[in-house]
């Protein structure tokens, strides 16, 4: 399949504006896809600054990029105009450190930071691990903006875990050290419902 000059240029543009772009499924505030999810967390754990491009608001793009740089999946990452790979080559170059070397940052030593679950949060983590997490372990992704995510999945050697109230929850190298003193609770929001609420003492101040 052949990929036509003006979406060519257009990826191009893309590329040559930004040192790290992530072409995928949503946004790394909302991801609309798990693979996608992956890749914004580690990638926003290693730096702030980067580029997204949601290819589901795109078509053009989600079938060029493909073509652009042989890869026949998404997410892919590219820094400095080079494609790195999909989720999976993400995360083996994460977990190496090699990652951290193409974003200019160093790999972080292992830090188990101290986190309080309350009592009603920890009802609720008990109640949907018990549901749906046979076998899976609770993961907390904190990005270089802190913005702060759950995901059930398949324990990992490389994780750091803490534990509070009989909770254990697994973190990356980069989420662990900015989720030190972080507080987990259950909230009852109204009309907008029930949830977890995350204090995490590190975060900037937001403006009102």
């Amino acid at each position: 399949m052949s990929l036509p000059p003006e979406t060519r240029a257009r990826i191009e543009s893309i590329l040559s504006s930004h040192e790290v772009v992530l072409f995928m499924k949503g946004s790394p505030e909302r991801p609309q896809c798990g693979f996608s999810m992956k890749a914004a967390s580690m990638v926003g754990g290693l730096v702030a600054d980067y580029a997204h491009v949601d290819v589901l608001q795109d078509p053009e793009i989600r079938e060029g990029i493909k073509v652009y740089g042989q890869w026949p999946t998404i997410p892919q990452l590219y820094i400095k105009g080079e494609l790195v790979g999909g989720s999976d080559i993400i995360a083996q170059l994460h977990d190496s450190g090699e990652l951290h070397a193409l974003l200019g940052s160093s790999p972080a030593e292992p830090v188990v930071p101290n986190l309080s679950i309350t009592d009603a949060a920890a009802r609720q983590i008990r109640q949907a691990l018990a549901e749906q997490g046979e076998g899976l372990a609770l993961y907390m992704a904190v990005d270089a903006r802190f913005n702060s995510r759950f995901e059930l999945k398949a324990p990992d050697a490389n994780a750091v875990v803490a534990e509070s109230n009989g909770i254990r929850v697994h973190f990356d190298r980069a989420s662990a050290a900015r989720a030190d003193g972080i507080v987990i609770d259950w909230v009852d929001r109204g009309v907008q419902g029930a949830g977890l609420s995350i204090h995490n003492p590190n975060a900037p101040v937001r403006p009102q």
